[in-house]
């Protein structure tokens, strides 16, 4: 790792360490206890290489995961990962996807062309989760096994 690389990682856990002490005076422990468990669930999932990824929740925690929660967690995954500032956009709603948020650079913010594309993408690999859901349960029953 080279000189510039150790400074990049060093000022995002230093903006990281800053939002997250704002955060912790700004939510209720509950919620903060949440997002960082989700926190270190994004960051060993596909999500931290631009894929998607689906958080596991209860049904308490999904109670807790209201749509502030969820910009949060974008802001947080945002600093944890990358080096240029980026923003939380609603894309709203798809099928899949209710109120639908992501993070992209800031000077992409405003451009509704790469805007609609990445919802059409977002909401493609959603589609195909849900068809190869789908189609693990069909074989599951077919198996003789509960999905």
């Amino acid at each position: 790792m080279d000189r510039d690389e150790r400074h990049d990682r060093s000022e995002r856990a230093e903006r990281l360490t800053r939002y997250l002490n704002e955060l912790q005076e700004r939510i209720d422990p509950r919620s903060l206890e949440l997002l960082m468990r989700l926190l270190r669930e994004l960051s060993t999932s596909p999500a931290v290489r631009g894929g998607t990824y689906e958080l596991g929740m209860g049904p308490e925690e999904k109670e807790l995961f209201t749509p502030a929660l969820q910009a949060e967690l974008l802001v947080l995954f945002g600093l944890l990962t990358s080096q240029d500032e980026r923003v939380v956009v609603d894309l709203g709603d798809t099928p899949h996807a209710k109120g639908m948020k992501v993070l992209v650079p800031q000077e992409r913010a405003g451009d509704p062309d790469f805007l609609h594309r990445h919802k059409q993408r977002v909401a493609a690999e959603a589609e195909q989760r849900e068809q190869d859901r789908r189609e693990v349960e069909a074989i599951a029953r077919a198996s003789g096994m509960e999905p």
